[in-house]
């Protein structure tokens, strides 16, 4: 059974928890909505797989899917470039998640602020103060982590999962949202 509480059991949200995200076709809906997406993907999406696919390859493929940019952090700029993709910049987590607070501000000129943010490869505790400062400080942003733990803070966040069951709901993300696979 999937638990939908926070993974470090001493982090305790405030009076609005996330939603769990069961379903992975949610994540669908939600970027069709969305007008202005963004995926914010941090250091650790270098030392994960999704099966045998990097996580970069994944994003890369995510990306051009659904024309959605990235904003790496780290030193994780450099694997997208070095595979050739171009949709991506470069700020640092602290930094890319104050400029998400402000409304008028946007990755891609002329492209609108961002209303639907997905986050994947930070530190627990990271992804956790950058969500929270989000909903405390945005207006209107929707929010989805796409890690194997429960962010409470994120709008929408899967529930604790094993990584078999998060590979499954990685790729019916990428089949059902207009993958290839």
């Amino acid at each position: 059974m999937m638990r939908a509480e926070p993974w470090q059991t001493a982090e305790v949200c405030g009076p609005k928890k996330a939603q769990s995200l069961e379903k992975p076709v949610v994540v669908k809906a939600l970027l069709k909505k969305a007008k202005h997406p963004l995926l914010v993907v941090g250091a650790n999406s270098l030392t994960e797989q999704t099966r045998k696919k990097s996580m970069i390859d994944y994003f890369i493929e995510f990306s051009e899917n659904w024309n959605i940019p990235i904003v790496a952090t780290a030193q994780t700029i450099k694997a997208f470039k070095e595979k050739g993709f171009k949709n991506v910049y470069s700020h640092n987590a602290m930094e890319i998640t104050y400029l998400l607070t402000d409304p008028e501000w946007m990755v891609a000129p002329k492209k609108g602020p961002h209303d639907l943010v997905m986050t994947f490869g930070f530190p627990y505790y990271m992804e956790w103060l950058m969500l929270s400062a989000l909903v405390n400080f945005s207006t209107e942003m929707k929010t989805v982590s796409l890690g194997r733990y429960f962010q409470p803070h994120a709008s929408w966040s899967f529930p604790n999962l094993k990584k078999q069951k998060w590979n499954d709901a990685l790729k019916e993300i990428l089949t059902k949202n207009g993958g290839k696979k």
